[in-house]
């Protein structure tokens, strides 16, 4: 479409300035020129306009079939629009290319104006002159496409290595850890075995020399005896006896 403007705006520039030389230039001479600057606004419409329906409609069905083989769903109506819209705009544009060729070719003919031949075999030619640039669009995008592909694989597959590295110093580390917290628990362990063990000596020398004083204090064996086994019950606690 800017193509399309930008030759309006250069059609009008030179109709002014032809206007400007009308006085200069013969009236025959005028007309063809006019003629041609509006044969060539039409070749501009036809080589721009249907085409690029045409081409919108293959780039979509390329991204449809890329949306495939990576598992995207497509709709069927969408790619059925996508095909009809490419193979008709193709018919238009290679029928505008023609039919104006012939066109120009016999009023070529009618009017013995050789330059019609010339803008005629121009239509014809210009049929391929839009397929030839987009194929070169075409070609040149997907090795875009394919370097991208090539290239930032690689560096997600350099990033995972990177994360697996991090992750696997992470674990020593909190092997590491865990070791020395196993080793700590291991050490309190111990040192709480060892505390119970000494609270049980103290208690037990205690209770001997508790045992040793009373034996000193009186005679009454009974009183002793019933002391006796009152300690004996406190260091080993056990069931109390049926009605207590």
């Amino acid at each position: 479409m800017k193509q399309v403007i930008a030759f309006g705006v250069g059609v009008l520039l030179a109709t002014a300035v032809a206007l400007g030389l009308g006085g200069a230039v013969s009236l025959p001479l005028l007309a063809t020129i006019a003629i041609a600057v509006v044969v060539l606004a039409w070749l501009v419409v036809v080589v721009v306009l249907p085409w690029n329906l045409h081409f919108a409609a293959r780039h979509l069905l390329d991204e449809m079939a890329t949306s495939k083989t990576r598992g995207v769903e497509v709709r069927v109506a969408a790619e059925d629009k996508a095909k009809a819209t490419a193979s008709l705009m193709v018919r238009v544009s290679v029928g505008l290319h023609v039919a104006s060729a012939v066109v120009l070719a016999i009023g070529a003919r009618l009017a013995e104006q050789p330059l019609g031949y010339a803008f005629a075999a121009l239509f014809l030619l210009s049929t391929l002159f839009r397929p030839a640039v987009e194929y070169y669009r075409y070609v040149r995008r997907q090795l875009g496409t394919a370097l991208v592909e090539v290239r930032y694989p690689r560096d997600d597959v350099m990033k995972l290595v990177s994360d697996v590295e991090a992750l696997l110093r992470t674990q020593g580390e909190h092997g590491d850890q865990l070791l020395r917290a196993q080793q700590e628990h291991a050490r309190l362990q111990v040192e709480v075995h060892h505390r119970s063990d000494e609270a049980k000596r103290k208690l037990d020398a205690v209770a001997r020399r508790f045992e040793e004083t009373i034996d000193r204090l009186t005679d009454n064996q009974e009183i002793i005896s019933g002391i006796k086994a009152f300690l004996r019950l406190v260091q080993q606690p056990g069931p109390l006896p049926p009605g207590t």
